[in-house]
């Protein structure tokens, strides 16, 4: 029974030897992936950047590096819109005063209006003092071609920006067309000067040639008179 129990006991130490060492080692492989797992979940984890997010980091590389390639400032959405703005307002609150002007057999003072009435009320148009939706909602309870609501009314005045400088664009073009059209006279007057003199002097010549003709003729003729006076004299 001693022997029995003897080999009893060291079975079951035996057996429990091999289970800690099982447990141990499936313990420490758990641990180890985990770790692995862990660290790819870490890897893998890393916040995404939104479109916004992308575009802003890439809009601030490319002025960046334009200002150091080149030395200029690639305007912003924003700052082009004020610019736009501002010429608009100016343009057609001046436009209105010269109208009202011209109605009292008066004209317009340009200068005082661009350089010293609108800059004492708005700002200059590429630097503002006011924000662009309240002045466009000023111009759109002056004028009803203007929707009420400050986007509306910026569109329409950047609108109102763009036709107004693609009129000037039109009126510059056909300036130009206008000077070749001139310049176009002008060589065609030089050429018809230069044919006319060629014509004179042409005639010229052939005036000269038949003076000398007649001119021969005569002497032809009283070489023959004087020949008949000498027969006539013996």
């Amino acid at each position: 029974m001693a022997t029995t129990t003897k080999n009893g006991s060291r079975s079951s130490n035996i057996t429990s030897n091999s289970n800690g060492k099982s447990n141990g080692a499936n313990s420490a492989t758990a641990n180890s992936k985990s770790r692995v797992t862990a660290s790819q979940s870490n890897g893998s984890s890393r916040p995404t950047l939104t479109i916004e997010e992308q575009a802003d980091a890439l809009l601030a590389r490319v002025r960046t590096t334009i200002l150091k390639k080149f030395g200029v400032k690639i305007q912003l959405r924003e700052k082009r819109l004020q610019t736009k703005i501002g010429h608009a307002t100016k343009e057609k609150l001046g436009l209105d005063i010269a109208a009202q002007l011209k109605k009292n057999g008066k004209t317009m003072n340009w200068q005082r209006w661009n350089n010293e009435v609108f800059p004492a009320l708005f700002g200059q148009p590429d630097a503002l003092r006011h924000d662009i939706q309240v002045i466009a909602l000023v111009m759109a309870k002056l004028y009803d071609v203007f929707e009420l609501d400050p986007t509306e009314a910026i569109k329409g005045l950047v609108k109102f920006n763009q036709e107004s400088l693609a009129k000037r664009n039109s009126y510059n073009k056909q300036d130009e067309s206008d000077d070749d059209d001139f310049d176009d006279l002008d060589s065609d007057e030089d050429e018809e000067e230069d044919d006319s003199e060629e014509d004179l002097d042409e005639d010229g010549e052939e005036d000269s040639d038949s003076e000398e003709d007649d001119d021969s003729d005569t002497e032809d003729e009283m070489d023959d008179d004087e020949e008949e006076d000498e027969e006539d004299l013996d």
